[in-house]
């Protein structure tokens, strides 16, 4: 089991709710301030660290791919879906990028660029894809790029480089859309 029972008291009393435990989580936002001056000042830079850990790039690498392949501005949001069909196929740090999967409701704007479906093994409908926690329990192995609804992060292995908040905050949101990162 990835994810414990965490009991948090807060001014409107006490709950219980499931967090990732530690040793499935690393706070990317703190890794790539611990690697240079230029994570320190960036804003919006979820793609460039979801990178950072999927492709095991220090941070001012990750931060030039994205720039350069996703018209990334200073400061600003990054439209991955409409540039992932120029990195696909391309080998980065020694790893391949491929077309891993979408959510049934993403079909229709992945499946020319080479996406299939993923549904949730779990589940009898097949209109049901992943959430977060889901994804990193059934990829136990493994390098992904992953997006959600507005935001990127990386699983690599079973753990996920994410926002400090995201141990709790992000494990039932959906899985849009994967790449995998092989060797």
């Amino acid at each position: 089991m990835i994810t414990q029972k965490v009991c948090y008291t807060g001014w409107a009393g006490s709950k219980t709710i499931e967090e990732l435990k530690p040793e499935y989580f690393v706070d990317s936002g703190s890794l790539a301030a611990s690697q240079c001056e230029l994570a320190k000042r960036e804003t919006n830079d979820c793609v460039v660290r979801a990178f950072m850990g999927a492709l095991d790039l220090p941070y001012e690498r990750a931060h030039g791919f994205v720039k350069s392949n996703f018209q990334r501005k200073f400061g600003k949001g990054t439209y991955t879906t409409q540039y992932i069909k120029y990195v696909l196929g391309k080998t980065k740090n020694g790893f391949k990028l491929k077309p891993y999967g979408c959510h049934p409701d993403f079909e229709y704007a992945m499946k020319d660029k080479g996406f299939k479906v993923i549904t949730n093994p779990k589940y009898k409908n097949k209109q049901v894809g992943y959430t977060l926690k889901s994804f990193i329990e059934t990829h136990p192995k493994g390098r992904y790029f992953v997006i959600l609804e507005r935001h990127a992060v990386a699983v690599v292995n079973g753990v996920l480089y994410g926002n400090k908040c995201e141990q709790r905050q992000a494990l039932y949101r959906r899985v849009n859309w994967v790449v995998k990162c092989e060797k």
